[in-house]
């Protein structure tokens, strides 16, 4: 495949940064489609040579090898659905849709034209993540038996502000969903989950909720502790794992992790520091790998439902801090 043709439909702030890490990953010709004109005007601004198109229909009659879908939560299955019936290698953006059940329902009509599919769950090529990956499955602590996450996110406001221009509720729970896909990825599937949330009107630009904490519980009765906010303005995304023989401790944002062994002094510190579109740009050339069938889908369909899954059963259990078990 000389010429690798991929379309970018939603030019807004994600859509921006795909196109670039597209470009990054080795794709010559872009073309793209926004049903809002300030978007397009802004995309061709970035991408002088973006072939823009005017509607959804004509991006896919477009010959492409492959297609990033980074519209708003509620058209992406209409959108993934199109492409992937059309034979053509899909990039949709998480969460899969702002609910599990009509997501089940399109991966059951796809079949087999899902195969090429992947979720835009980024953190799988983060660095720091695939590094933690690495010591788990090594057993570099031993057995795996409880984890702790911290993820202070209000930035991400600020940075996609059109996206949160229109209120609604529990908004956290599926942009935060990349927890969900890492500790599964980690760990094994989460079972049942216990949520508390709260929202405070301390900060300039309220979510409801915007503080959530939760126990989670995986398959094979691992327990772990979670904290997600739109609140802290720093930035914070944190894990720490507690083995049987030591534990780890990962900053996935700043890209270093500390292993601390039993029986041995100090720490070993494990760097990899990486600008925050280097996941992007592997994510994309990944897409590129999948439209060419060199590689299979690192995150599938099933996955982004998976996790949404998850974020169904934290809605339910809030309100009545209560566990609720994960929907099968």
């Amino acid at each position: 495949m000389t010429e690798v043709r991929v379309g970018v439909s939603g030019l807004g702030s994600i859509g921006g940064q795909h196109l670039a890490a597209l470009r990054a990953a080795g794709a010559t010709t872009l073309y793209g489609f926004d049903a809002v004109p300030a978007m397009c005007e802004a995309a061709q601004a970035a991408t002088p040579d973006l072939r823009l198109v005017d509607s959804y229909d004509a991006l896919l009659g477009s010959g492409l090898d492959a297609v990033v879908i980074a519209v708003p939560d509620h058209a992406h299955l209409a959108q993934l659905e199109a492409a992937a019936s059309a034979g053509i290698a899909v990039l949709v953006e998480k969460p899969l849709a702002p609910s599990a059940a009509e997501t089940a329902a399109v991966i059951d009509r796809l079949g087999t034209a899902g195969d090429r599919c992947m979720v835009g769950y980024v953190l799988r090529h983060n660095a720091a993540c695939l590094r933690v990956a690495g010591l788990l499955a090594d057993k570099a602590i031993g057995e795996s038996t409880s984890f702790q996450v911290m993820l202070g996110a209000y930035g991400t406001i600020t940075v996609a502000a059109n996206r949160f221009a229109t209120p609604a509720y529990g908004r956290l729970y599926g942009d935060y969903s990349h927890e969900w896909d890492y500790l599964a990825w980690w760990f094994g599937p989460i079972a049942s989950v216990l949520a508390v949330e709260r929202t405070t009107a301390a900060v300039p630009h309220v979510e409801t909720p915007n503080l959530v904490d939760a126990l989670l519980e995986t398959g094979g009765g691992m327990v772990g502790a979670l904290h997600i906010d739109y609140v802290d303005q720093r930035g914070l995304r944190q894990v720490t794992v507690i083995g049987t023989e030591g534990s780890l401790t990962t900053d996935l944002g700043g890209g270093v992790t500390d292993v601390r062994r039993t029986g041995i002094d100090g720490v070993q510190r494990f760097s990899d520091l990486a600008p925050a579109s280097a996941a992007l740009t592997r994510q994309a050339a990944h897409l590129l790998a999948v439209a060419r069938d060199e590689e299979q889908p690192r995150v599938r369909l099933t996955d982004g439902l998976a996790a949404l899954r998850v974020a169904d059963a934290l809605r339910a259990s809030a309100p009545t801090r209560t566990w609720a078990k994960v929907g099968a």
